[in-house]
C-alpha cells in the first residue's frame, strides 16, 4: 500500500491539473472561434496571449506529471499501472468512453457544467435573473459548450484544421441553437453581456492567481475588498462586449518610457482608491510585465491563432 500511495498522489494531481488545462484550452477555441484575426482588437489579442501563457504552464505542469506518472508507474504493484504501448500514459478518447459507458455522459455533463461556472465565477449573479431563468442560461451555456466540443470532434474527423475559416465556422453553427436561446433570455445584446462577465471572471481568476501571489509575496496581500476593488477597475477599464467606438484612440498602445497603455493607466488610476500606497507599485509593476508578455506572444500569433508549447 506504501508504495502504491505516491503513485495514486501524482493521479490525482493530475487529474486536477488536467480539469484546469481543459477549461483554459476551452476559453481559449471560445475566445478564437469569435476571433477575426484579420481585423482583430488588441484587446481581444491580449487576453488570447495571457491564457496562451497559462495554458503554457499548465501545460507544463501536466506534462511533468505525466512523466513523474510515468517514472512512478515503473514501480507501482501489477495491475496499477495503465501505460500505453511506449511506456507513457494511456491516451483514451472521451468519444470512445461515452460509446462504452453512456452513463458517463451524465457525469461528463456536470464536469461540462463545472467548467462554465468556473469560466463565469460570480459573474452571472450580476445579471439579477429570476432563478428559473438563471438556471436556464447556465443549462444553455453548458449545451454551448458541449456542442462545440462535439463539433470540434466532428472538425477533426472530417480534416479541418483548427483555426481556419471552415473549421471556426463550424464550431458556430454547431453553437447556434444554443445561442439563439441565449439571445432570447438575455436580448440582442447577450452576447456582448456574456462577453464583458467572462471577461470579469478571468480578471478574477487573474487577480487571484497572478496578482494575488506578487502582493502576498512583498508583504502587502490583498484584502478581500481591495480583491473585490481591483477586480471592478480592471472591468471598469476593459471594453469587452462593449461599444468600441467609445474608447479613446491608441487605448492599448504602450508607451516605451513607462511600458504602461493608457488602458493601463486607467487600472492603476482607479484601483488607487482602494490599494495602499506600495500595492499601487506592485500593480503598475504587474502591468508592465503583462504587457510585456503580451508583446512578445502576439509576435509569434500574427499569422493566426497558434499554441505554445513548453
Amino acid at each position: 500500500m506504501k508504495r502504491l500511495l505516491p503513485y495514486l498522489t501524482v493521479v490525482l494531481f493530475l487529474g486536477c491539473l488536467a480539469l484546469g488545462y481543459l477549461d483554459l484550452h476551452q476559453r481559449i477555441q471560445i475566445a478564437q472561434v469569435n476571433l477575426d484575426w484579420g481585423n482583430a482588437d488588441k484587446d481581444a489579442q491580449k487576453q488570447i496571449a495571457d491564457l496562451q501563457h497559462q495554458l503554457t504552464e499548465s501545460k507544463a505542469a501536466k506534462a511533468a506529471a505525466d512523466r513523474q506518472i510515468a517514472k512512478l508507474a515503473q514501480n507501482a504493484p501489477s495491475g496499477s499501472q495503465n501505460q500505453g504501448a511506449k511506456g507513457g500514459p494511456k491516451i483514451i478518447h472521451i468519444g470512445d468512453i461515452l460509446k462504452d459507458h453512456p452513463e458517463y455522459s451524465g457525469l461528463y455533463t456536470k464536469m461540462m457544467r463545472r467548467n462554465v461556472l468556473r469560466m463565469y465565477g460570480d459573474a452571472l449573479t450580476t445579471l439579477n435573473l429570476p432563478p428559473d431563468q438563471l438556471a436556464q442560461l447556465k443549462d444553455l451555456l453548458v449545451q454551448r459548450q458541449l456542442s462545440q466540443i462535439d463539433a470540434q470532434g466532428a472538425a477533426s474527423a472530417a480534416g479541418l484544421q483548427q483555426g481556419t475559416p471552415e473549421w471556426n465556422d463550424a464550431i458556430k453553427q454547431a453553437a447556434q441553437d444554443s445561442e439563439q436561446q441565449i439571445s432570447t433570455l438575455l436580448g440582442g445584446n447577450g452576447n456582448a453581456i456574456l462577453q464583458q462577465l467572462q471577461a470579469r471572471a478571468g480578471m478574477q481568476n487573474q487577480v487571484q492567481f497572478t496578482y494575488a501571489p506578487d502582493f502576498a509575496e512583498a508583504g502587502a496581500p490583498l484584502t478581500p475588498e481591495q480583491t473585490s476593488g481591483l477586480v471592478q477597475a480592471m472591468a471598469d477599464a476593459n471594453y469587452a462586449g462593449k461599444d468600441l467606438s467609445t474608447r479613446p484612440a491608441g487605448y492599448n498602445n504602450v508607451d516605451p518610457s513607462t511600458g504602461l497603455s493608457p488602458h493601463d493607466d486607467r487600472i492603476i488610476n482607479s484601483a488607487t482608491s482602494v490599494l495602499t500606497a506600495a500595492q499601487v507599485q506592485i500593480l503598475k509593476q504587474d502591468q508592465i510585465e503583462n504587457e510585456q508578455m503580451s508583446s512578445i506572444m502576439r509576435e509569434y500569433s500574427k499569422g493566426g491563432p497558434v499554441m505554445f508549447q513548453p
